[in-house]
């Protein structure tokens, strides 16, 4: 198995339907150990729930706009896994107004959310993990992330379009 003893952390499982959920089954079948997380309570009986059917994995909340749940994360992973050798950023966010209206009307404070939810997300994570990758060695980190198309003011695809 590709991925016999190695310990890894999924974020951004969502459902059965999620990438995340995908690459974490793909992982365990692979042999890894993992770990995931939700934020609130919406979240967390789907993330409990899938990540109870694999074997050995653990489920942790993180709000990771919060640096302080960013850190006692870290602190739970250190003492349940003794290190990490991956990540997976799988998070993404915005505004339900942000998203259905035209692009040009997203607000400031609204940007500034999606950018810190989908993107600062994986630096401030990825800085945790460094201490317990492989005892400081080196580990890896996948970020996977989407581009959306507005059509008349619709998220539709791939581009920005008039």
């Amino acid at each position: 198995m590709l991925l016999e003893n190695k310990k890894g952390l999924i974020l951004g499982v969502a459902n059965k339907r999620s990438i995340a959920w995908g690459i974490a089954r793909s992982a365990a079948r692979e042999g890894a150990r993992l770990a995931f997380t939700f934020q609130g309570e919406r979240l967390e009986e789907n993330v409990r729930e899938l990540a109870g059917t694999l074997p050995c994995s653990s489920v942790y909340p993180c709000d990771v706009t919060n640096d302080a749940q960013i850190e006692r994360l870290f602190h739970s992973l250190k003492q349940d896994f003794d290190g990490l050798d991956f990540l997976v950023h799988c998070i993404a966010f915005a505004n339900r107004e942000d998203l259905e209206n035209e692009f040009v009307t997203t607000s400031r404070d609204g940007f500034r959310l999606a950018q810190d939810i989908s993107a600062y997300s994986l630096v401030s994570l990825t800085r945790a993990a460094l201490p317990l990758f492989s005892g400081g060695a080196g580990g890896s980190v996948l970020a996977l992330t989407s581009v959306l198309r507005r059509s008349r003011g619709k998220c539709s695809g791939s581009h920005l379009s008039g």
